[in-house]
C-alpha cells in the first residue's frame, strides 16, 4: 500500500533566501548582462589595437634643418626705441640658401599711360621725408640742340611761328632777312634758333666782353653756351673779323618795325601859292613802291586829312604791334570797303609783300591809308575819291588766314596805330 508523506507547515526559519528567483526577477536582470558583454568587447578591441601598434616597425627620425633668418637693422621710431641695456639685432648673411631674384616685369600699357598722365608732385610734405611712389619720371622737354630751318605754311604769321617754337617775335626778326619777314609768303625759309637770342658774326675784331656789352648779356652767357665752342675762353678773348658766327643767348638789339616798306619817290611841291594852285602844286607827286599795283607818279594828296572808318559791322581780330603794322577787321567775303577820307589813289592792284590785292590813298602829302587782302578793287590809279566812297570788297588774298580787311594809317610813310586815331 502506498505511503503518503506530508510536508510539515513552514516555520519562520524557513524564510531564508535561496539562489532560486522568480521568473520575473530573471527577466529584469538581462540588460545587465548585455552591458557586461559590451564592456568586455571594447576591452578586447583596445587590446588588439595596442598589439597592432606595438608590432609596427619604429619610424625613422628625420632631422629638420631650420632656415637661416635674415634680420635687417632699421631705424627705430623714437616711441619704440630700445632700452639702454638692450642689444640691437645684427644682420645675418644668408649664404647657405639661394634666394630667387625677382624678375622685372613691364607694366601694362594702360598702367603706363596712366602713370605718364599723372600730375607731378609740385612740393614735398612739410617737415617730413618725401618719396614718390611712381617709378617713372617724365622729363620736361629741353631746348633744341641746334638751329633749324622752318618753311612758312599757309596761314602762318610771325606771331604764330614764334609761339610754335616758344620764342619772342624779335628773335625771328633778328635772325632773318627783314624783307622775308615783311613778305612772309608760303615757302619762305626762316632761321629758327634754339632759344631766344641772335646769331652774330663780328665784321671787325671784337672781344667777347665787347660783344656781350653790345647785346646786353654777360660774357659768360656766351662762353658757357652749348651752341658755341668757347668753353675755355675768357672775356678778353679776341674774335677775329668774319671768323666766327657766335650765338648770343638772351641777347637783345634794336626793335625792328615790320611793315611793307616799299621805295617811295616824291617830286617837289609849292607851298606858298595859297588857294591859287592845284593839289599837284601844293603836294607834288608821289610814287608808292613797285610791282603790278604801282600807279607811278600821282598827285600827293587832295584831301583835308579827316578820316572815318572804312568798314561797318566788323570784328577786330588782330591789333597793331611792331610786327603788325595795321589792324585786321573781320567781315564776310565781299563786304564793301570804303575810302577812309578824301584823297588820290596812288596804288591799286597786286602787292608782292603779302598784302594781296591792295589800295593806297594819299590824303595829304604826309598822310595815307592802305587797304589790303581785298577780293575786289573798284577804283583806278590817280582817281580822286571821297570819304565813304566804295573802293573795294573784303577778301583773303595774299598772306591771309581768312576774310578780313587789313587797314593801315601812315604818317610820313610810317605806320601808326589806327585805334589811337579813330577809336576802333
Amino acid at each position: 500500500m502506498p505511503v503518503t508523506i506530508q510536508e510539515p507547515p513552514p516555520t519562520p526559519d524557513d524564510t531564508a533566501k535561496t539562489d532560486l528567483q522568480p521568473r520575473n526577477a530573471q527577466r529584469s536582470a538581462s540588460p545587465n548582462r548585455f552591458m557586461q558583454i559590451g564592456v568586455l568587447g571594447i576591452a578586447v578591441l583596445i587590446t588588439v589595437a595596442a598589439a597592432v601598434v606595438y608590432t609596427q616597425p619604429a619610424p625613422s627620425i628625420v632631422a629638420t634643418v631650420p632656415q637661416p633668418t635674415v634680420i635687417v637693422l632699421t631705424a627705430l621710431p623714437t616711441s619704440t626705441a630700445l632700452p639702454p641695456t638692450a642689444v640691437p639685432p645684427t644682420q645675418v648673411a644668408a649664404t647657405d640658401v639661394p634666394v630667387a631674384q625677382p624678375q622685372p616685369q613691364s607694366p601694362a600699357s594702360d598702367v603706363l599711360a596712366a602713370l605718364q598722365l599723372e600730375s607731378p608732385d609740385t612740393a614735398p610734405p612739410v617737415n617730413s621725408m618725401f618719396h614718390r611712389d611712381t617709378a617713372f619720371t617724365i622729363a620736361p622737354a629741353g631746348p633744341r640742340a641746334s638751329t633749324i630751318t622752318y618753311i612758312v605754311q599757309a596761314g602762318d604769321t610771325l606771331e604764330s611761328i614764334a609761339k610754335q617754337f616758344n620764342l619772342n617775335n624779335d628773335t625771328l626778326l633778328w635772325n632773318n632777312d627783314i624783307q622775308y619777314i615783311n613778305r612772309l609768303s608760303i615757302g619762305t625759309k626762316l632761321t629758327i634758333p634754339p632759344v631766344d637770342g641772335l646769331w652774330y658774326k663780328p665784321t671787325a675784331d671784337q672781344t667777347l666782353q665787347a660783344i656781350a656789352e653790345q647785346f646786353k648779356v654777360s660774357p659768360y652767357a656766351i662762353i658757357n653756351s652749348e651752341y658755341n665752342k668757347l668753353q675755355n675762353a675768357q672775356p678778353a678773348f679776341l674774335v677775329p673779323a668774319n671768323a666766327l658766327n657766335i650765338f648770343i643767348p638772351g641777347g637783345v638789339t634794336k626793335t625792328l618795325a615790320v611793315y611793307w616798306n616799299p621805295v617811295i619817290k616824291t617830286t617837289g611841291s609849292v607851298s606858298n601859292c595859297g588857294n591859287d594852285c592845284g593839289s599837284v602844286a601844293r603836294g607834288g607827286t608821289i610814287e608808292f613802291g613797285g610791282g603790278p599795283g604801282s600807279c607811278g607818279f600821282q598827285p600827293n594828296g587832295g584831301g583835308d586829312g579827316s578820316l572815318g572808318k572804312p568798314l561797318s559791322g566788323y570784328t577786330v581780330v588782330r591789333g597793331f604791334t611792331n610786327v603788325h603794322s595795321g589792324i585786321d577787321l573781320a567781315r564776310p567775303p565781299g563786304s564793301p570797303v570804303f575810302a577812309a577820307g578824301l584823297g588820290t589813289v596812288i596804288f591799286a592792284g597786286w602787292s608782292d609783300w603779302g598784302y594781296g590785292n591792295s589800295i593806297v590813298i594819299a590824303h595829304t602829302p604826309n598822310l595815307m591809308t592802305l587797304y589790303g587782302h581785298l577780293s575786289q578793287i573798284n577804283v583806278g590809279c590817280g582817281q580822286l575819291v571821297g570819304r565813304g566812297q566804295l573802293i573795294g570788297a573784303v577778301g583773303s588774298t595774299g598772306n591771309s588766314t581768312g576774310p578780313h580787311l587789313h587797314f593801315e594809317i601812315r604818317i610820313n610813310q610810317v605806320p601808326v596805330d589806327p585805334r589811337s586815331m579813330m577809336g576802333f
